[in-house]
Order: C-alpha cells, then sequence, then structure tokens
C-alpha cells in the first residue's frame, strides 16, 4: 500500500471516529437535558397595589380548594397524566399530581410592567415538558372555574350559573 492510501486510510478512520465521538456527545446532552427538573406554571395577575399577605391568603384558599381529590382527578384525566406520568392508574396519577402542583405567590409581566400574580403550575423533568404543558392549562382551568370566569370566554359567569364563584 502506498503512503498517499495509507493516509487516506488513516484520515477516513478519524472522521469516522470523530462523527462517533460527536454523535455520542449530542446524544449523553440530550439525555441530560431530559432529565433535569423542569417546572411551567400559569400566572394568575393581581393588580399592583394587592397587598402581599392578602396574595398569600388568596394562593393558601387556592392550594386548599386545588387540592381536592375530584377536580385532580378531572386533570389527571383531561391532559391524559397517567399515561405521561407512567402510573399504573388513575389514583396513582392524582397522587403524583398532587406532590408535583405548586401555587406560589410571584411576578407576572404585563403591559403595564412587571405586576404581583399567584403562579399556579406542576414540577417535574424536561422530558415532561407537553403533559407538564398540559396539566398548568387545565389546572388553571379549574382555578378559574373555581373564582367565577369562565375558561372557554375569559368572562364573569353569570351569578346564576352552575359553577358557584367560590369564596375569594
Amino acid at each position: 500500500m502506498h503512503v498517499m492510501q495509507r493516509w487516506m486510510l488513516y484520515a477516513g478512520l478519524a472522521l469516522i471516529g470523530l462523527a462517533l465521538l460527536a454523535g455520542g456527545g449530542l446524544y449523553a446532552y440530550r439525555e441530560y437535558l431530559h432529565g433535569k427538573p423542569d417546572k411551567i406554571w400559569v400566572p394568575l395577575a393581581m393588580r399592583a397595589d394587592f397587598p402581599v399577605e392578602d396574595q398569600e391568603k388568596l394562593a393558601a384558599q387556592i392550594d386548599e380548594k386545588l387540592r381536592n381529590t375530584e377536580i385532580l382527578r378531572k386533570i389527571v384525566i383531561d391532559a391524559d397524566l397517567q399515561s405521561a406520568f407512567k402510573q399504573p392508574d388513575q389514583d396513582a396519577a392524582v397522587k403524583d399530581l398532587n406532590k408535583r402542583l405548586f401555587i406560589e405567590v410571584g411576578t407576572a409581566a404585563s403591559p403595564m410592567g412587571s405586576v404581583p400574580s399567584i403562579n399556579i403550575g406542576v414540577k417535574g423533568i424536561w422530558g415532561e415538558h407537553d403533559a407538564l404543558n398540559k396539566a398548568a392549562e387545565q389546572t388553571i382551568k379549574e382555578v378559574w372555574l373555581m373564582i367565577g370566569i369562565d375558561p372557554t370566554t375569559g368572562k364573569p359567569l353569570p351569578k346564576s350559573g352552575v359553577v358557584p364563584a367560590g369564596d375569594f
């Protein structure tokens, strides 16, 4: 074999090795990201002059009402969380959602700048991002119903409606 042919063989093998190394690195990075913590929430914006103590009380009330087993079950069914969270049955998925659910006082961006908010969402890992998104959307719909807002229109529910406005 000539020197030139040997050099081309070594260069080809080196390129194949670099391609395998790069592919392995990309795969490892993707797997690393897949397992990173993820947190999806929907802010429930408050008036800028709403006192922090009242925000905390409201967050606690929402938290208490939202952790109702029937409401959590509805969220699990609507967002198909049993399969997304890889749970054997609905009861296990409801317990898992209850652990992952969070309600916290925070801030939200608005056209008028940053405003106080109550952030309502679900924790998980990056690989569950789509399921967490669905869960957060279904959860905020339930909160809107609790406070008397129609989730489809965003307008207040009539006082004589089926769903009570709650005592918030």
